[in-house]
């Protein structure tokens, strides 16, 4: 799930590359000290705490006898309120497609809304659904766009609401499916609409990041300016999220190192913002700096920081939700551990909020102790829902996954 669902097909079906744990899950994350604000903690794994999201009318994926499919659930939830207090949740739809009789995984893009506070939910549409399309790096190769997660945002411009969308994209071809994804393929696409349901036919920029094919035409390529000379050619764009404050879309997104692949000690959270006038393609990026990096991470007794969510919180402080990962040498994976909230101090100069000791301040730490040995993760928030922060609970396998978006009830 990543808020990245990063889905690999092993043997019959895709294993889920999103993460898995090296160590129990029940081992809790260190804790640094506030001396203003106590911590919040929750373990969904640990009594009835925890409540799972029911969504009325939209059922889970089922294999063509209506059998229980091995790789179903939801997933990767985004969840924002808009001006008219209806909250909407986008989330990933994991599924099975079956060509030539043999299946094959795929994500769609799902969204739901609720209009008593988050109560209840009920599936309005599908976002993003994967296209049929040929590579346009390799003309001869047939496959599909595929869309991983999504995160949504609303903003008042000019006292009018308008609705922001942005996805991590890539080719998936129909010989090899998501364990032959090119890397050269992956981009990240932003989107504007009126409303969040017009989002899936709304124009969009399409944004490159160090190994991004130019076949695939991106408006802008977008390249941290400290980031290592040999690292800039060798990344790729994920887990992306959006705020917007004082005129300013914030595209915040964590830097994926394919080079060495299992050194994630080079992963990091950065920031970019561009003033959103005009299409989305002709908007402009400039570079703010890393939010954080693999020395936060350490502290949280971690590698690096993934799946990142920006929002403010109940008492406006704004917020960072994100989910601390290791890399898993036994499984050649990610190992994810929850997920955490910490404060962010500022955007335009990015930092998160430090003690005097110079250690990051946690405002709140998620668990799951009943998770499997591959581990839960992926966060959101708004303050305005009853559901508190939301966590993705799975249950991942060599040759399966299945998913749960819960309820933890924190509400920071």
């Amino acid at each position: 799930m990543n808020r990245t669902i990063f889905f690999v097909l092993m043997l019959a079906l895709a294993t889920l590359a999103c993460g898995r744990s090296t160590a129990s899950t029940e081992t809790p994350l260190p804790v640094p000290t506030d001396s203003v604000v106590e911590p919040l903690q929750v373990d969904c794994g640990s009594g009835d705490t925890c409540k799972e999201l029911v969504i009325r009318g939209d059922s889970k994926s089922t294999m063509p006898d209506g059998s229980a499919s091995p790789f179903s659930g939801y997933a990767d939830p985004t969840i924002r309120q808009g001006n008219d207090d209806v909250l909407w949740l986008s989330y990933s739809w994991p599924h099975l497609k079956f060509a030539n009789r043999k299946p094959v995984p795929s994500v769609d893009i799902h969204l739901a809304k609720s209009v008593d506070d988050g109560n209840t939910w009920d599936f309005v549409t599908t976002l993003f659904t994967a296209t049929p399309i040929s590579n346009p790096a390799a003309p001869s190769q047939a496959g599909y766009l595929d869309y991983e997660v999504v995160n949504l945002l609303p903003a008042t411009i000019n006292g009018k609401t308008t609705w922001f969308g942005v996805t991590l994209n890539y080719f998936v071809p129909e010989q090899g499916g998501m364990a032959m994804r090119p890397s050269d393929s992956f981009h990240i696409r932003v989107y504007q609409a009126d409303n969040p349901i017009e989002l899936t036919n709304a124009p969009y920029a399409i944004l490159g990041g160090g190994v991004t094919n130019k076949a695939w035409n991106p408006n802008q390529s977008l390249i941290p300016d400290d980031m290592g000379t040999s690292d800039k050619k060798s990344f790729f764009w994920n887990e992306p999220s959006l705020y917007y404050e004082n005129g300013t879309l914030y595209l915040i997104m964590v830097a994926f190192n394919l080079k060495h692949r299992e050194d994630i000690s080079r992963d990091s959270v950065y920031v970019f913002a561009a003033k959103p006038v005009g299409a989305p393609s002709s908007w402009q990026w400039e570079y703010k700096g890393e939010l954080i990096g693999n020395t936060e991470a350490k502290m949280l007794g971690a590698t690096r920081l993934t799946q990142v969510d920006v929002v403010r919180g109940k008492q406006g402080d704004l917020l960072l939700i994100a989910s601390p990962d290791d890399w898993n040498y036994e499984f050649g994976d990610y190992n994810h551990k929850g997920c955490v909230v910490l404060e962010i101090v500022s955007l335009d100069k990015p930092a998160v909020k430090k003690d005097d000791s110079g250690n990051v301040l946690l405002r709140a730490k998620i668990m799951d102790s009943q998770a499997n040995e591959l581990g839960s993760a992926a966060c959101s928030y708004d303050p305005n829902s009853a559901t508190g922060i939301l966590l993705t609970r799975r249950s991942k396998a060599q040759n399966s996954l299945t998913a749960d978006i819960w309820q933890t009830f924190l509400q920071p």
